[in-house]
C-alpha cells in the first residue's frame, strides 16, 4: 500500500515476560483484553509467535531493528546497538512519523541505543524526585492514594512495587501530545511488568489468594526470595513445595492480568481517539516456571521462554497457527505505513507465511550454578552442556523444534514435548532441519563477530544495578 493511500498511527504494546500459554489466547483466562482484541472484527492473534530470544536487551534490539540478535550483535558481545544498524523508528520518521518510545525497562533506553529514531524517549525512573519530574506530581499523588491497588503499599522495598500504573500514565500523556499534531505516529511502549519478581500489587494477592495457602506476607516473602537467589534455587532443583509452587505461578499470573487491564484502558483510549490505528500487543520473551528446571529466562531456548502472544488490530491480515516472528510484525507494520522495509529480516504478514521460525542465544557461563552445586546435570539446559552453554540457535516449525549449538551438537524434539531427543527416532525430519537452520545461519551478515569478548557499552554502573536487581547476571549486562 502506498504512502499516498495510507499512512496509519502505529502503536506497538511489549510486554515483559509473558508466555503464551498464560494467557487467555491459549485458555488460560489472564488476558481478557487481549482476547477482546484478538477478537475483534479487525482482529488477528497468532498461535506461535516465536521471539527471537530469550530477554529482552537483543529481543527488543531485534524487534525495533528487524534483524535476528546474532546480526544486530546486541547481546551477542555487545550492550548497545552498532550505529551502522538501521531501526525500525528511523524508517518511520523518515516517511513522515512522528516517533515517541515509552519505557519501563533500562534495557529498552537511550543507554543501549535503542531509542535511535524516537523523537522523543521516556523511561519510567525509579528515584522519587525522578518520578515527580518525569510523570508529573498529579500522578504520582494519584498513585499514592491507591498504591494498595497499583502497587505494594507503603513498602521500603522499591523493587516489591509495581511500575505499570505510572508507565501507563506516561503513554497516556505521550498520546495527547501526538493527538495534537497533524502527522501520523508511531508509539512503541514496553511495560516491564510481569517480569520477575512476581510481586503484583496487594490487592491482587487477594484476587489470586485462592490458589495457595500461604499468607500474603509469606508468599511475598517467598517470591522475592526466589527472585534474588534464583540461580541457588535451580542448581538446588528448585525444591520448592507443592504450594509453593501455586504460589509462584498464582502470582506471576497475577502480574500478567494485572499488566492486561492497562493494556485494554491504553487500546481503548487510542481507537477512541485516533480513528486510523494499527495496534499490535506481544511480549518481548516468556517465562521458565519449572520447566526443564528453570526459573526466569536465562537458560533454555524452548517454548516456555519463546513463545509468546501476539495480536493486532486495525490491519487486513489473517490470523495463523503457523510460526511468525517480531521482525514480520515490523516489517508488515513499516509496509502498512508506507516505510521502507527492505533492511527488516522478516515476511509481510499481510501476504505471506513461513515454514519456520529462528531464535538464538549467545554461549552463557554456567559457573555460577556449578559454583552452588558442582554435580549439576546441566544436560537439561542443553545435550552435553556442562560448565557453559554454547552459543546456540534454535528452529521452531509447526511441529518440532531443532536446537543445534555452536558445538555442532543438536537435538530434535517433538513439540509439545521438549525433553526427549527424538533425532533417532526421525533422522529424516532431523536432516531436513539441519540441511535448513546450515543455510539459513550461512546466510547472516552479522555487525560483529559473535563470539567476540563482551563490551560494556553505553550501560552505565548505576544501570547495572538496576538490571541485576531485576535478576540480570553479570554476563548479560
Amino acid at each position: 500500500m502506498s504512502e499516498s493511500a495510507r499512512r496509519p498511527n502505529v502503536v506497538v504494546f511489549v510486554l515483559d515476560s509473558v508466555r503464551y500459554d498464560h494467557t487467555s489466547l491459549a485458555g488460560d483466562g489472564t488476558t481478557p483484553n487481549l482476547r477482546r482484541i484478538a477478537d475483534r472484527a479487525d482482529g488477528a492473534s497468532y498461535g506461535a509467535a516465536i521471539a527471537h530470544t530469550r530477554y529482552t536487551l537483543p529481543s527488543s534490539a531485534s524487534i525495533l531493528t528487524g534483524r535476528h540478535p546474532g546480526d544486530h550483535g546486541v547481546g551477542f558481545g555487545s550492550n548497545s546497538l552498532e550505529p551502522t544498524v538501521p531501526t525500525v523508528a528511523e524508517s518511520f520518521r523518515e516517511a513522515g512519523y512522528q516517533t515517541a518510545l515509552v519505557s519501563n525497562n533500562y534495557f529498552v533506553s537511550p543507554e543501549t541505543g535503542l531509542d535511535r529514531g524516537f523523537e522523543t524517549a521516556t523511561v519510567l525512573p525509579d528515584s522519587p524526585v525522578d518520578l515527580l519530574k518525569t510523570v508529573g506530581v498529579g500522578p504520582v499523588a494519584r498513585w499514592l492514594a491507591n498504591i494498595r491497588r497499583h502497587s505494594a503499599g507503603f513498602e521500603p522495598d522499591k523493587y516489591r512495587h509495581s511500575g505499570a500504573y505510572l508507565t501507563a500514565k506516561l503513554v497516556e500523556q505521550r498520546l495527547d501530545a501526538l493527538e495534537s499534531t497533524d502527522e501520523p505516529f508511531f508509539l512503541y511502549v514496553h511495560f516491564n511488568q510481569p517480569h520477575r519478581p512476581y510481586y503484583p500489587p496487594l490487592s491482587w494477592f487477594e484476587t489470586y489468594g485462592d490458589r495457595f495457602d500461604m499468607s500474603r506476607s509469606e508468599a511475598g516473602d517467598f517470591v522475592m526470595d526466589v527472585h534474588e537467589n534464583l540461580v541457588e534455587k535451580v542448581a538446588e532443583g528448585c525444591p520448592f513445595t507443592d504450594d509453593e509452587w501455586a504460589a509462584l505461578r498464582a502470582l506471576y499470573d497475577a502480574g500478567v492480568e494485572y499488566t492486561d487491564t492497562f493494556v485494554g484502558s491504553l487500546f481503548d483510549r487510542v481507537r477512541e481517539r485516533f480513528d486510523d490505528s494499527v495496534v499490535a500487543v506481544t511480549a518481548d520473551h516468556g517465562e521458565h516456571l519449572g520447566e526443564r528446571g528453570a526459573l526466569g529466562h536465562k537458560y533454555v531456548l524452548d517454548d516456555a521462554v519463546l513463545r509468546v502472544p501476539l495480536v493486532l488490530s486495525g490491519l487486513a491480515v489473517p490470523s495463523t497457527a503457523t510460526p511468525v516472528q517480531h521482525t514480520d510484525l515490523m516489517r508488515t507494520l513499516l509496509a502498512e505505513a508506507g516505510a521502507e522495509s527492505g533492511f527488516v529480516d522478516g515476511i509481510d504478514l499481510r501476504e505471506e507465511t513461513r515454514e519456520f521460525a529462528v531464535s538464538q542465544d549467545a554461549a552463557r557461563s554456567l559457573e555460577p550454578i556449578h559454583e552452588v552445586n558442582p554435580d549439576f546435570d546441566a544436560s537439561q539446559f542443553f545435550p552435553g552442556a556442562d560448565d557453559t552453554l554454547p552459543r546456540r540457535t534454535a528452529m521452531r516449525t509447526a511441529t518440532h523444534r531443532y536446537v543445534r549449538g555452536a558445538d555442532g551438537t543438536g537435538a530434535l524434539f517433538r513439540l509439545p514435548d521438549e525433553t526427549t531427543d527424538v533425532a533417532a527416532d526421525a533422522p529424516r525430519t532431523a536432516a531436513v532441519c539441519e540441511e535448513e537452520l546450515t543455510a539459513w545461519l550461512a546466510d547472516r551478515e552479522p555487525v560483529r563477530d559473535p563470539d567476540a569478548a563482551g563490551d560494556d557499552g553505553a550501560i552505565s554502573d548505576a544501570t547495572k544495578s538496576r538490571l541485576m536487581n531485576m535478576g540480570y547476571l553479570d554476563d548479560e549486562l
